[in-house]
């Protein structure tokens, strides 16, 4: 695609996985800032934070400033959040007039990224970058998880699941091990709950094409990420030649293309996206597949079909 069409597309587009801040973690934009960087550059944005929800952040930025942008907020069940809190979700779901919040399950706390990130610290140090600054290590923490030794889900994630299913919100898998994943979906979409598989390829989930394949048969998205590709450990690790085949493999109607972008050094949302619709295009991906992943599959899931 040419540059051009990138930016007529982009323009229709959602991006539903953009990080702001303040957060604990340096962010380059927050929720006014963002919408300011981004008007009549991109549709819509879904804003994550792991430690706080972000509707507050959206409520305050469309009362001090009119924007095209539509904002949907979030929340990450990390113990920022008191892990599985129902209450939390409630909330968050009660202040967002126009849609439905994004649920995600456990990030920075969930056991399988603790057990695989290889800091000795909740937040790395070098990551926050602020001498006053106080890290936390590991094992002061204690690991979340959603099922038990029978591979069922905990009753306090059930009970989650209910608050967002009368709250209709949509539910993102976050950080937990692609076994956790698929249980949790596969429930979740028993309740008809909208799901979106986080970066299944990211190499601390590792979820099987299979298992993705079979989850969006079910009716889940299945999320691939720019930021994976750009710097999250190294180019080489996420060929767009291997990711192009999966989503095919998947099928456009099921996949979602996000930037997972927000860190300081990275390009905001549009221009996240903007490169890698390039970079996937060079690999085959056509304008219609590229316009059912970043238009029509946010909106379908926005408005829960």
């Amino acid at each position: 695609m040419e540059d051009k069409d990138i930016t007529e597309l982009l323009a229709k587009s959602y991006d539903m996985h953009f990080h702001i801040g303040p957060d604990i973690l340096p962010r380059k934009y927050n929720a006014e800032e963002l919408v300011k960087a981004e008007e009549g550059k991109i549709a819509g944005v879904a804003f994550k934070a792991h430690s706080f929800p972000t509707i507050t952040a959206i409520n305050a930025a469309k009362k001090n400033a009119e924007s095209s942008v539509q904002l949907i907020g979030s929340l990450t069940l990390n113990y920022f959040m008191g892990g599985f809190n129902a209450s939390a979700i409630y909330a968050s779901a009660v202040m967002s007039k126009k849609y439905p919040i994004i649920v995600w399950f456990p990030t920075v706390h969930a056991e399988n990224h603790l057990r695989k990130n290889k800091s000795k610290y909740e937040f790395p140090p070098e990551w926050v970058k602020d001498p006053s600054f106080v890290a936390r290590k590991k094992n002061e923490l204690r690991a979340i998880k959603v099922t038990d030794w029978n591979n069922k889900l905990f009753d306090k994630c059930e009970r989650v699941l209910k608050m967002m299913q009368k709250m209709e919100c949509i539910l993102a898998t976050g950080h937990l091990s692609w076994k956790e994943s698929e249980v949790l979906a596969t429930e979740a979409l028993d309740m008809g709950l909208p799901v979106i598989i986080t970066h299944p390829m990211q190499r601390d989930i590792k979820m099987p094409l299979k298992v993705q394949k079979k989850l969006a048969d079910k009716g889940a998205y299945i999320e691939y990420c720019y930021i994976m590709y750009l710097d999250r450990d190294h180019p080489g690790d996420y060929p767009p030649e291997e990711q192009v085949k999966c989503m095919r493999e998947i099928g456009a109607d099921r996949v979602l293309l996000t930037s997972d972008g927000g860190q300081v050094r990275n390009p905001g949302p549009s221009e996240c996206l903007h490169e890698y619709v390039k970079l996937l295009s060079k690999h085959g991906l056509e304008e219609k597949e590229f316009h059912q992943m970043l238009v029509k599959n946010p909106k379908r899931i926005l408005a829960h079909e």
